[in-house]
């Protein structure tokens, strides 16, 4: 035994140089992986910065030359066009064609034939917008242009009354001038016939521009039809490719709160828009009822404008009554009376009965923050951001409050609890 014991000494003293060699290798190898490591964890906050630098010198590129970033917005926009107005219709169409096809599906087909059932919902859904849009086009756009007619021929007529209210009101109120009133309006005349020969020779051009451009607009809008009969039919296929793509950028978990995010978001906004479409369209033709009991003039134009503006919150049902009101003073105030009195009863109705049953709590926004919207996207994109402006703030005042609610998850503050309970 202690032969044996002398000789693995032996073998671990002469052995022990060699292991010292090896094990501080492995110390600096180790080293030097644990600093590589180190390293590794801040190259994510490099790609970050890299990411931040690139994006802000292609910012300042973009904005140092304006015109031509928006050359060459126009131009793609120009090129992508089918497709931008293929996902609109497809967008819109997209909860008609799913309510048919779950209409049908168990009941018709009995489950069975699912495609069918698809592209019979699909045919249908496209019928009807395109049948409804022929019944417009036959019936009221021939309307709208005779009422244009009339009103055009009855400027003279209308000048005439306008000068004569003016003459009267002179006889109840002696301080207003009634002859300088009417001279000004008779040196406006000339301005205003230069005007309109201005305005017509422009839309001459106008009309011959869009005339030549008129075959390649119907030959994206038959591009556009058939890419959104593509894109319903594939929803669900798109859907499974963006989902894809969000769970390869992110973890499971954050993408499926970005999926579900997503989802709420579109929920939001295509109910608000198509709720208001509805709502609109029954206002306009509620409007279209009225004037013809009523016996109003210009009715098919004027429920036409009143559908349009009803669109827009708030402020729709008085930028709609304006211009018929105006009409009728011209005409006959009694008829303006009838108008306006025909307008705010059918807006009631329209605030009170009809638009809570179909927009609900579709956007979920305070009224002030309903007029911010109008108000902000009217004066920077015109009537369409007055259209889009209210979706659009709710669905950013959706992002916001779910940002904040993830923020404050698990935190118990004091103070705010207070202000809750007031609140």
């Amino acid at each position: 035994m202690s032969k044996s014991m002398e000789q693995e000494e032996k073998i671990q003293g002469n052995s022990s140089p060699k292991q010292e060699k090896k094990e501080s290798k492995r110390e600096k190898t180790g080293r030097r992986i644990e600093w590589f490591h180190l390293n590794e964890r801040y190259m994510s906050i490099c790609r970050y910065a890299i990411f931040v630098i690139v994006a802000a010198i292609l910012i300042y590129i973009l904005v140092s030359n304006l015109k031509g970033t928006f050359k060459f917005i126009g131009h793609m926009v120009g090129v992508l066009s089918p497709f931008l107005i293929g996902l609109l219709i497809a967008y819109f169409l997209s909860p008609l064609v799913e309510l048919l096809d779950k209409g049908m599906g168990p009941h018709i087909m009995k489950g069975k034939y699912p495609v069918v059932s698809k592209i019979i919902a699909i045919i249908i859904s496209y019928v009807l917008v395109l049948g409804f849009i022929t019944v417009a086009f036959v019936f009221v756009v021939p309307e709208v242009v005779q009422s244009i007619r009339e009103l055009t021929r009855r400027i003279p007529e209308m000048y005439r009354l306008i000068i004569a209210q003016v003459d009267r009101l002179a006889k109840y109120f002696p301080d207003i001038n009634a002859k300088q009133l009417n001279e000004q309006m008779t040196k406006s005349i000339p301005d205003l016939a230069g005007y309109g020969t201005d305005v017509m020779s422009s839309l001459l051009s106008f009309i011959y521009s869009w005339s030549v451009s008129l075959i390649k607009m119907l030959i994206n809008l038959i591009l556009a039809i058939f890419i959104s009969i593509y894109m319903i039919y594939s929803k669900h296929k798109f859907i499974y490719q963006g989902k894809r793509l969000v769970f390869a950028l992110f973890s499971e978990e954050k993408g499926e709160a970005v999926c579900e995010t997503g989802k709420e978001c579109n929920d939001i906004f295509s109910a608000f828009l198509i709720s208001k479409s509805i709502d609109s369209l029954i206002i306009g033709i509620l409007c279209f009822i009225l004037m013809s009991i009523l016996r109003l003039p210009y009715a098919v134009l004027l429920s036409v404008i009143v559908g349009i503006t009803n669109m827009i919150p708030y402020f729709g049902p008085f930028i709609g009554a304006v211009p018929g009101v105006l009409i009728f003073l011209c005409t006959d105030w009694e008829l303006a009376l009838v108008f306006a009195i025909m307008i705010l009863v059918l807006q009631q109705f329209d605030g009170i009965i009809l638009g809570p049953r179909l927009l609900g709590q579709s956007t979920g926004l305070s009224p002030i923050w309903v007029i911010f919207g109008v108000t902000v996207g009217g004066a920077y994109f015109g009537v369409i951001g007055m259209f889009m402006g209210v979706p659009v703030v709710a669905v950013i005042a959706h992002l916001c409050n779910k940002f904040i609610s993830s923020r404050l998850e698990g935190r118990c503050i004091k103070a705010l609890e207070n202000e809750e309970e007031q609140a």
